[in-house]
């Protein structure tokens, strides 16, 4: 095997682009934009879920990747709906790239599969000790008590998450644990209709709707993209309303940033340090790549707890059969 610094997998007669466009042949992880060049490419052979496709708008025919001697499966990521992570197989040697992905159930999303692997690429976004998320109900609890009590004064509650995978999750929060339903942006309304299609029952009122404009006369909740979610924004809000409006953004990277928001939430799609251990014990891969992220600390990390484990570097072409016992 062979995976080079632009993530491009070679195995056997056969190369794939993971979550990139570089080869024939690619692995779309999901339907975050920074991970469908390969869709926007032309006479690209695709492997993806049939959900990764409908979120990312993805309507013409696409060409299966096909790779002949090499088995491929694709398996749950729980990072968003229809994400997944590549496992391949060859001659008894195992690869599996995760892709983006967490291991905690979500209200939307079952947490990522794990198999045993002898080669793991892992996604390192939280990769440093310090980024350990609080549990995940506690988070959900903590948002519900912080909505009802700013609801409750008579204030507008703006909830600031991206569009596809964090929104749906927080319309899904106002939902179960304040049994309401959300005013929803339109490019946010358009990922929950296709969360429905898939089964994921979301309960919202879309913008620009006739009932939207009789809910927002008051007191009312709205779930909308991070750049709504800020002071600047809802003061403007606070004119046109006349009322009080409080704000939130829901982020992994509240541990680390201000936001200027009135609340910042630690809610995140990905895996958190200790996720990203758990994953790489359970796994038990001979060797670990980690990318995207911060790859020196995690592989730092794993080293000095035994692993087998480098940053896989921008500069240089790594030849994962030939990674030496001695590296």
């Amino acid at each position: 095997m062979r995976l080079d610094a632009a993530m491009n997998l070679e195995i056997g007669n056969a190369a794939i682009s993971l979550d990139g466009c570089g080869r024939t042949n690619c692995f779309v992880s999901h339907a975050h934009s920074d991970h469908v060049a390969a869709l926007r490419s032309k006479d690209r052979n695709i492997l993806a879920s049939d959900e990764t496709l409908a979120l990312a708008g993805y309507s013409g025919r696409i060409a299966p990747l096909s790779c002949d001697g090499v088995k491929l499966r694709l398996l749950n990521s729980g990072h968003i709906l229809g994400s997944r992570q590549l496992r391949a197989e060859l001659d008894g040697e195992s690869f599996v790239y995760t892709g983006d992905f967490k291991l905690q159930d979500s209200l939307t999303m079952k947490g990522a599969e794990v198999e045993p692997c002898d080669t793991l690429l892992i996604e390192s976004t939280y990769g440093s000790p310090e980024m350990v998320f609080p549990e995940r109900d506690f988070v959900y609890s903590c948002m519900a008590r912080w909505i009802k009590r700013n609801l409750d004064i008579g204030a507008i509650v703006v909830l600031g998450g991206y569009s596809i995978g964090k929104a749906q999750e927080l319309v899904k929060l106002a939902n179960e644990y304040l049994g309401m339903a959300p005013v929803v942006e339109s490019s946010i309304e358009r990922a929950c209709r296709v969360y429905e299609k898939f089964g994921v029952k979301l309960d919202r009122i879309p913008v620009k709707t006739d009932e939207a404009g009789s809910v927002m006369q008051g007191s009312f909740l709205a779930v909308t993209t991070p750049h709504a979610a800020s002071r600047d924004f809802c003061k403007n809000l606070e004119s046109l309303y006349k009322r009080k409006v409080a704000c939130a953004v829901a982020s992994g990277w509240a541990l680390r940033y201000a936001y200027s928001a009135d609340r910042a939430f630690p809610l995140s799609d990905h895996a958190d340090f200790n996720q990203l251990i758990e994953y790489a014990e359970r796994s038990s891969p001979k060797k670990i790549y980690c990318t995207h992220g911060e790859t020196v600390r995690l592989a730092s990390e794993l080293r000095r707890r035994g692993c087998n484990a480098h940053a896989l570097s921008k500069d240089s072409q790594m030849i994962l059969t030939d990674f030496g016992e001695g590296d």
